[in-house]
């Protein structure tokens, strides 16, 4: 969204300023690695040119990762643009104040104006849906809060507890495959089968952690489900893992016995080649995996006792007997009712437009109707979850930087190793004899091949796991809460027209006629204090994350405000028109004058006056004589 400025701050501060320094001086670190080695190369490149190339290479994608740690750490440091727009709305924002702002953040909206109403009126909040999947319905049923989080805190949990079940599962296989090749089902190739195996099992867990760390932080487009395993996936694993193993080895004997070649061939290839300690590396698995499930589980613990997903509101319903026209009841809750409720004089966000339909029948009478739905700006809500739970992401974030100085570490290692196997390479192939050329391919295969294979296995699990720490406190960082008030209002009713008339006096000169219009007002309103949550980021577009509602709370406090406004203006109207302006007044006051003076200028107005005395005098005799008894 644009960035539109307001001198009335909405109180949005940065909230990645410390992540921002973790993050420039783990970036500072690694780029002078690469420095280092991009030395290493212009001081070995005249003696090895193939050595110089490859610290090159290194050196320059140590380089480049570093820098772009750097300018992300910087970014998060810098002045954090907060407009009069921000945070986005909940659906699409309607005010004609915001048309330019609606159009940029539509694509960010988290639901349609007719389901806030739905909300509203039903006492139930569909942010929250159903898990899906046996994996997802575990984790939900064992831990039931995570249901009420916001999406990207309860898809972070599922993953994680995802990659856990994968890991057990892969280890349950691996528990299988060594029994049947062990235990001679695979025939006699079993034993060689297994080492094989035991590699694609390494390269199966490296998936499983980097997959989960590859879908954890902050993502603008939010996915509400996470697609895990289902029973009959566990069934197809268990079965695969005894079914294949068995037609491998027979299969690949058979092909032996028809290309007449030894078994102990393969078994001696085999043991030369692949001796890579597969133990090491599930090892470092589930130390890994306990080290960044530790940390989720004490940031996640912190934010479940967080807040209370009530889904409650307020509500008034009545029916006033008004006189006043059904258009200027709506331009009442429009115009002043809604607009005194704004925050930091902030327009409110319209979700639905107030467009009232007024049904004139015959007589002056006829029935209206109306509703909208208004969101107050939000502000924002403070979550103060404790030190444990700031120094759990300070540390997550700074121990994922570690680890990510760790893996550079053992790139540079792997440069070398590199270089060296390179070296190994040129001596097997400049061999004079075959048996000095075997034994050298003997050494790059056992050696160096091998630490290869070791480093760079090592260096992806140490940054599969440091990507997970860094994303995890990264999330924690990024969560922001607001705190609003969304207001339906609908009324309904009837009206009907009738004439008055004001100062018919025999003498007076000045009346008044009115119009009066008769309304029967039904209104109703429903308020609810909601709470909700959004995520944030730096650069452009810090706040465009779609606002999820949490929390629906009852305000009876401000549909008392609400109702007091709306009866001050019912109560303060005039029906009968009168002279407001000075000038009038003088001017009618001069007719009054004019009036008088005319009436005492009739001639003859004495005679007048005693002709209707005595007049009077005798009708009031012959009222009396008619009102007496009758004599006998």
């Amino acid at each position: 969204m644009a960035f539109d400025y307001g001198s009335i701050n909405l109180g949005i501060k940065n909230p990645f300023k410390k992540e921002g320094v973790i993050n420039t001086i783990g970036g500072v670190i690694v780029a002078l690695i690469g420095v280092y080695l991009l030395v290493q190369a212009a001081a070995s490149v005249k003696q090895d040119v193939l050595g110089g190339w490859v610290f090159a290479l290194f050196g320059l994608g140590m380089l480049v990762s570093g820098i772009w740690t750097v300018a992300g750490g910087v970014s998060a440091m810098l002045r954090y643009f907060v407009g009069r727009n921000h945070p986005t709305s909940l659906a699409q924002n309607f005010s004609e104040s915001q048309s330019q702002t609606a159009t940029q953040e539509a694509q960010y909206v988290a639901y349609q104006g007719s389901e806030l109403t739905e909300m509203l009126m039903g006492r139930k909040n569909i942010t929250f849906v159903e898990p899906q999947g046996i994996i997802a319905r575990l984790l939900h049923s064992v831990v039931p809060r995570l249901t009420f989080m916001p999406y990207m805190i309860r898809n972070q949990a599922q993953y994680l507890f995802s990659a856990w079940v994968k890991t057990v599962l892969i280890f349950v296989v691996y528990a299988l495959v060594a029994f049947v090749t062990l235990a001679g089902f695979a025939g006699q190739l079993g034993e060689t089968i297994f080492p094989v195996y035991s590699i694609f099992v390494v390269l199966h867990l490296l998936k499983t952690w980097f997959g989960a760390g590859r879908f954890m932080g902050s993502q603008r487009e939010v996915e509400k489900g996470v697609d895990g395993l289902c029973v009959i996936d566990v069934a197809k694993t268990i079965a695969a893992a005894i079914l294949i193993p068995t037609v491998i080895g027979f299969g690949l004997q058979w092909i032996l016995a028809f290309m007449k070649v030894p078994s102990g061939a393969i078994q001696s290839l085999v043991n030369d080649w692949l001796n890579v300690h597969p133990l090491w590396f599930m090892l470092m698995a589930l130390a890994g995996g306990i080290i960044v499930t530790v940390f989720n589980v004490l940031l996640l613990k912190k934010r479940l006792a967080f807040g209370d997903a009530v889904a409650e509101v307020s509500e008034l319903r009545e029916n006033w007997q008004e006189s006043i026209h059904p258009n200027e009841i709506f331009i009442n809750l429009d115009n002043l009712v809604m607009a005194n409720r704004r925050y930091q004089e902030a327009p409110n966000r319209v979700y639905k437009m107030l467009e009232p339909a007024l049904n004139e029948q015959v007589d002056g009478k006829g029935s209206f109707r109306g509703e909208m739905t208004q969101e107050v700006q939000p502000r924002i809500h403070s979550m103060n979850l404790g030190s444990a739970y700031d120094n759990s992401r300070f540390f997550a974030v700074v121990l994922g930087r570690i680890l990510f100085i760790a893996a550079a570490l053992v790139t540079v290692w792997l440069a070398y190793s590199v270089i060296d196997a390179y070296h190994a390479i040129q001596t097997a192939v400049t061999a004079r004899s075959n048996d000095a050329a075997q034994q050298a391919w003997l050494v790059f295969g056992k050696t160096h091949l091998t630490g290869i294979v070791q480093l760079l296995v090592s260096g992806l699990f140490i940054r599969a796991f440091a990507n997970i720490l860094v994303k995890t406190g990264h999330l924690f960082y990024a969560e922001m809460l607001f705190e609003s008030n969304l207001i339906y209002i609908k009324v309904e009713g009837t009206f009907s027209e009738s004439k008055i008339s004001t100062g018919t006096g025999i003498n007076d000169s000045t009346r008044s006629e009115n119009v009066l219009v008769r309304s029967s007002i039904t209104p109703w309103v429903i308020v609810s204090r909601i709470v909700s949550s959004t995520f944030a980021s730096t650069g452009m577009r810090n706040l465009e994350y779609p606002c999820y509602i949490l929390e629906l709370h009852k305000n009876e406090e401000e549909l008392a405000s609400i109702k007091h406004d709306m009866r001050a203006f019912l109560k303060d109207r005039e029906s009968i028109a009168s002279i407001t302006s000075e000038r009038d007044l003088h001017n009618a006051s001069q007719i009054h004058d004019i009036n008088q003076q005319t009436r005492s200028m009739q001639p003859n107005s004495t005679e007048n006056k005693a002709l209707d005395s005595e007049n009077l005098g005798q009708a009031a005799g012959y009222i009396e004589r008619s009102q007496a008894p009758d004599s006998e």
